[in-house]
């Protein structure tokens, strides 16, 4: 019940906040971009793949990929250190309405991407506070029932277990983005 009121709060303080800024977007495509931030979840099931591939991907490109994940636990921070290349958000640094408290977390919303893609189908306030204060020039994410903080969203509402159909091996390995 507490948990409920605290996020039908922190909610409403992410949607005044995002009503308030006064962002000038500008388009941006992976040929203009010199670094991208990316978002991701890794309760998402296939997220540590989807993060990794897109992740080598970009460095493909000469584009600097920056990841950040929220993490639950710290054992799970501990899995993940050693298999990813990304900055972890743990659960117990973040405020009661998502603001991260750690470096790590409020230095990524002060990093000035290019684009912002946020790869995380499950969200939680704390992904949902770091999109809205991003000073990323450009925001992408999946569209969802929630109030939307994108630039550019992909609708994702008809299948949000779109990665256990979709397989990175199959077609788009030869091209990646």
């Amino acid at each position: 019940m507490f948990k409920k009121i605290i996020k039908y709060y922190a909610d409403r303080r992410l949607l005044a906040s995002f009503k308030a800024l006064q962002r000038h977007v500008k388009i941006k495509t992976l040929k203009d971009s010199k670094n991208i931030g990316i978002l991701w979840n890794p309760v998402d099931e296939g997220s540590i793949e989807t993060y990794e591939y897109l992740r080598k991907a970009l460095q493909t490109k000469a584009i600097k990929p920056t990841g950040l994940a929220f993490v639950g636990s710290g054992r799970e921070l501990e899995t993940l250190k050693t298999i990813t290349h990304s900055g972890f958000l743990l659960k117990k640094n973040i405020r009661w309405f998502g603001r991260p408290k750690n470096s790590s977390g409020i230095q990524f919303i002060q990093e000035p991407f290019d684009i912002l893609i946020d790869i995380s189908a499950f969200k939680t306030i704390a992904l949902r506070y770091i999109v809205v204060h991003s000073c990323a020039t450009f925001k992408v994410g999946w569209e969802g029932s929630e109030p939307n903080y994108y630039d550019l969203n992909i609708d994702i509402t008809e299948k949000p277990q779109w990665r256990k159909k979709f397989s990175w091996s199959r077609g788009c390995a030869d091209n990646p983005l």
